[in-house]
């Protein structure tokens, strides 16, 4: 383990030891900045595809790997972040990983086919793809437990938002200088944002008090077990249906929509509103059992999407629908970040990356599914069915965990760990317990 990661521990007498406990605004507000310039670039060839078909000479249809490539290579990236956080430290690992995404960004406008700009895009996400977990981590252990769903409320909905101001971004700036415009603009802050991740988060990771290090292999037994594997399932279609709707809406959604850049933009921003909503209502929210927080927001953005369904040619109506959606969406992920990591104990970091991984492996196949349906309603009405089958998993997670005596039967908040479980942190609450009980 390097110095770096050395936080804890005897240290000579009279020696100070160094602060464990971030900065609250400081950090939340870097964090989601980087979080929209680094999630941001998933979503930012949406709006450009009529450009990079015609630059690249393939059909808009194809011009949409590029989005799929980003998705898959973020996906494999995140399984790396884990280790090598753990080992280097999370602060080293998010700065290094955003360095390297504006160097890798900067390649893609030499692309001249798609061969190529899929193999720059690939680097784009593997570079970016440990950020959004390894800041899940990071917060986990740096931020008090009754704050922490604010901080990862708002970096989540930071990476939802950047879902609708990378297209406005991509749009506008496409339209006015250009594709490649875009992605050299782009580099610069990405590289800015890297430099504040340096100077901002502190060095190192926390030993959590009581959980001593993690057994070898006891990672890939909490992956498998029946009170993480439904929660770590849920993360496949979180952000697989933002990508999936929207992108449904690029190509064939109604005509006076699809038509108008000005609509089209209008209803990307429409969404921008939900994103502030979910973060304002995160300190009344988080008093909601995680589990149960989660099912209810997932039952409400199935709603939505049945709504987009039903809205026909209505752009109003779908934007609406759409405002419901988002809003659901960005209050769901945060809880089920958050029951993930109560639940995984020692082996948190590892269950984070593979919430990563799978969740931009969704992404991906989010991209896909407009090609094999090719209807709005199509489209919306097999994301909302997803999110149904979401809920009967989250209910799967919570019988597990009551029989493993995580939670009592008759009550939302979990049972003393018992042994061969990881003691949390004092500070810390059980799987489906409200933050800021008792305070």
């Amino acid at each position: 383990m390097t110095q770096e990661n050395q936080v804890a521990g005897p240290r000579p007498s009279g020696e100070e030891a160094p602060p464990t406990q971030a900065r609250f605004g400081i950090t939340v507000a870097v964090v989601s900045v980087v979080a929209v310039l680094v999630v941001g670039q998933a979503f930012i060839t949406i709006p450009l595809m009529p450009q990079l078909s015609s630059a690249w000479g393939v059909s808009q249809a194809s011009a949409s790997w590029a989005t799929t490539v980003f998705a898959v290579a973020y996906a494999c990236g995140s399984l790396a972040g884990g280790p090598l956080s753990d080992r280097y430290g999370r602060r080293t690992v998010l700065a290094g990983s955003v360095a390297a995404m504006a160097v890798a960004t900067a390649l893609v406008p030499l692309a001249t086919s798609l061969t190529w700009a899929s193999a720059a895009r690939a680097l784009q996400g593997v570079t970016a793809g440990s950020f959004v977990p390894m800041s899940y981590a990071y917060l986990s252990e740096r931020v008090p437990e009754r704050r922490l769903p604010l901080a990862l409320t708002t970096v989540n909905a930071a990476g939802g938002a950047s879902a609708v101001l990378s297209q406005i971004e991509g749009q506008v700036l496409g339209s006015a200088l250009g594709w490649r415009a875009v992605f050299l603009l782009s580099a610069p802050l990405l590289a800015f944002g890297a430099l504040a991740i340096r100077r901002v988060l502190l060095p190192g990771t926390v030993r959590i008090p009581g959980q001593g290090s993690a057994v070898p292999g006891s990672g890939a037994r909490v992956l498998r077990s029946a009170r993480l594997l439904p929660l770590l399932a849920i993360s496949l279609p979180l952000l697989g249906s933002i990508t999936a709707i929207y992108t449904v809406v690029q190509l064939y959604g109604p005509a006076d929509l699809v038509g108008d850049p000005g609509a089209m933009l209008g209803l990307r921003a429409s969404a921008l509103p939900a994103m502030v909503l979910a973060v304002l209502a995160a300190p009344v929210l988080g008093r909601v059992p995680a589990l149960r927080r989660a099912a209810a927001a997932l039952g409400l953005a199935g709603a939505g999407l049945v709504g987009a369904a039903l809205a026909g040619g209505g752009t109003v109506a779908l934007g609406a629908a759409l405002f419901v959606f988002v809003l659901a969406v960005s209050t769901a992920g945060p809880a089920v970040v958050q029951a993930i990591g109560a639940t995984a104990g020692t082996a948190r970091t590892t269950a984070i990356a593979a919430y990563g991984f799978l969740l931009n492996l969704g992404s991906g196949a989010g991209a896909q599914l407009p090609l094999a349906i090719g209807s709005v309603a199509g489209v919306a009405l097999t994301l909302a069915g997803l999110l149904t089958a979401c809920v009967g998993l989250l209910a799967l997670a919570r019988r597990a965990a009551v029989r493993h005596g995580r939670i009592s039967p008759a009550d939302p908040v979990n049972a003393a760990s018992r042994a061969g479980h990881p003691r949390r942190r004092p500070d810390r609450p059980r799987v489906d317990e409200p933050c800021g009980r008792g305070r």
